[in-house]
């Protein structure tokens, strides 16, 4: 008798466009379709081994299980063990011997599990259908899949002219399989390795104090902190990379709004001004580092040890004439060493000869008002007396030998362009409004970056030197209530998020000053309860090709200083660098993920705990706020 189907229902859910079972593949109207069988299982599993497999992106899994006679399991195992008993008396090599004694050991065992505990043998099917819209993407995400399955230890393949039975499977039971004419038979296993197998776990982050980042592509929640600590993640540092519209300024976005929410203290760096209208609905303060809203001036000494005691301030005063001779390295261009220490002692004298030595064990020297400091064009005619008898006349002075005149006249020269061509930038006393205890401030540099490449440089080390002061006053009085004060509280401590967005054009091969201070500055920042993101479309604008091996090195360093690598969408091309960058903290199937990513997916990798896949999310009001990130 034939059984009466809905015509209605059966037109909704069939194909639409029809469908058409070649050889190794299914055509439909949409596209193609491939069914991977895994066809053998790795001797040995962990738990949770199912998971690799039923997480694969792209991928529908489908596992089809069934219970074992308990009459027809001990057959099988009794047929199996006569076959390794033979092996072992056969074999010629001891090493065949060994394995089949090993063998026959383990059916041994199961055996004793099936007719004294009461142990189950599970029958398992494991299908994976791949779908692609053009038959030469179909063949890649295939060789992709069966790639991955090898990596894993398990081996599967497409079954030739059996794609119409494998289609069926995805609708009938492993009983009705067996009833089909190629009639697949399953792996047996025990039902406790089944059970262990789990398909259903899947990957969450779950910090104690964490916010709503998105969900992880196996459904997870990512509640995170960038500033949990723990005894696997004990800084805060991150870099972001993303192609345009992948999402990553939805992402610094939602972590600084995330950190200001918090009440931390935020410095970023803006070079189009699309962080404007986030510090505005902050509370914040935006300024410009072109000069137009005031000078920072590189001749002030800012605290940049902890303590205000005579040892402190001498420690300052110390890292300051490194600081302003670092400062001069980006203005005169990688200088000679000679110059470089000859600028040093003219500075220091410059600073003695107007008392500051002495103010060291008075007044101390990193609290005096803006204009009690030098400025550019006074260090510039002090020079200028150390160099002439005459400076109008420009007579040099006699007793200076040939070298140390030539030096002081290069220093000369960077000083006199400095002060006439940047005067309103660095030659000036501190007109900047105090904003130390300002929670939101963000840098324009977007007028900043058609200056001359070391005029920027300069500018940004400038700026980063009053963060760092920032950092200091903040987070010094924190870090010594924690030890002394009892009553105070970690969870109530103010952290201090740094970013710096586009970093490349701080952090590349031709700079290495700024790495290397951005290196000490991730390396400090975490005992002042500071953090550091850098971020950038791609990951080859920090280490293009052909880079010198010694450079890949000392950013290869700045990057493993980061807690969080947050990877965005890249391309193809950049596959080498990542494996080069971030070497041995991300498989190749990962890797292989990445040029895939659609907007808002973000491989996050946890330095000490792992990798986790997730999509950004962001509310339709976010998104409002955000602007200028999609």
């Amino acid at each position: 008798m034939r059984t009466k189907g809905d015509p209605a229902f059966l037109a909704a859910i069939q194909p639409q466009g029809g469908v058409n079972f070649k050889d190794k593949y299914i055509q439909k109207g949409d596209g193609y379709e491939g069914c991977i069988h895994i066809w053998d299982y790795p001797s040995s599993a962990n738990e949770l081994w199912l998971e690799k497999i039923m997480s694969m992106r792209d991928v529908i899994a489908v596992q089809d299980v069934a219970t074992m006679k308990k009459d027809e399991a001990v057959s099988a195992i009794n047929k199996s063990m006569l076959e390794q008993q033979v092996r072992y008396s056969s074999a010629k090599q001891e090493s065949e011997k060994m394995d089949a004694q090993n063998s026959h050991r383990e059916l041994e065992g199961l055996y004793q599990e099936i007719s004294q505990m009461g142990e189950v043998v599970k029958m398992i099917e494991i299908r994976l259908f791949v779908h692609a819209p053009t038959l030469i993407e179909l063949e890649r995400k295939v060789q992709t899949v069966e790639s991955d399955l090898n990596s894993f230890g398990y081996k599967g393949g497409i079954f030739l002219n059996e794609t119409g039975w494998e289609w069926q499977s995805l609708f009938a039971s492993y009983e009705e399989q067996q009833k089909m004419p190629n009639k697949r038979e399953g792996k047996g296993l025990p039902a406790l390795t089944l059970a262990a197998g789990l398909p259903y776990h899947f990957s969450e982050l779950n910090d104690k104090n964490g916010s709503y980042l998105g969900a992880t592509f196996t459904g997870g929640n990512v509640l995170f902190d960038m500033f949990h600590r723990d005894k696997k993640r004990r800084f805060y540092n991150a870099v972001v990379v993303g192609t345009m519209g992948a999402g990553k300024s939805t992402l610094l976005k939602k972590l600084m709004m995330d950190n200001a929410c918090r009440g931390n203290f935020i410095r970023g760096f803006d070079v189009t001004g699309e962080f404007e209208t986030l510090v505005h609905e902050l509370n914040g303060q935006n300024i410009s580092l072109d000069g137009s809203q005031g000078i920072i001036n590189p001749l002030q000494i800012y605290r940049l040890q902890d303590g205000e005691d005579t040892k402190s301030e001498e420690l300052s005063f110390m890292q300051h004439l490194s600081k302003v001779a670092t400062f001069y390295e980006f203005l005169a261009n990688d200088p000679a060493t000679e110059e470089l220490e000859e600028f040093k002692k003219v500075l220091r004298s410059f600073y003695e000869s107007l008392g500051f030595t002495e103010r060291i064990q008075t007044t101390g020297v990193t609290n005096l008002a803006n204009d009690a400091y030098p400025i550019f064009s006074d260090f510039l005619s002090f020079v200028q007396h150390e160099l002439y008898e005459k400076p109008k006349k420009r007579i040099i002075r006699t007793e200076l030998s040939i070298a140390r005149a030539n030096r002081l006249e290069k220093i000369e020269l960077v000083l006199d362009n400095l002060v006439h061509s940047y005067s309103h930038l660095f030659n000036g006393h501190t007109t900047l409004p105090e904003f130390t205890n300002e929670q939101v401030i963000f840098f324009s540099i977007r007028n900043l970056t058609r200056l001359a490449k070391n005029v920027f440089n300069a500018q940004m080390f400038n700026a980063l030197t009053l963060i760092w002061d920032n950092l200091i006053q903040i987070g010094a009085p924190q870090m010594k209530g924690i030890y002394e004060d009892k009553a105070f509280n970690e969870d109530d401590v103010a952290r201090f998020l740094v970013i710096i967005d586009e970093a490349h054009r701080l952090v590349n091969s031709e700079n290495m000053l700024a790495v290397s201070f951005l290196t000490d500055f991730s390396r400090e920042a975490r005992k002042y309860f500071g953090g550091l993101i850098l971020a950038s479309q791609s990951i080859r604008d920090f280490v293009p090709d052909h880079a010198d091996t010694e450079v890949v090195t000392k950013i290869r360093t700045l990057f493993e200083l980061t807690q969080y690598k947050f990877i965005m969408q890249q391309d193809s091309n950049t596959l080498d660098a990542m494996r080069m960058i971030f070497e041995g903290q991300t498989s190749e199937s990962e890797l292989a993920q990445i040029p895939q990513f659609q907007q808002g997916d973000c491989l996050l990798s946890i330095n000490g705990v792992g990798n986790l896949m997730f999509s950004v999310e962001a509310s339709d009001e976010e998104l409002a706020m955000f602007r200028g990130g999609m």
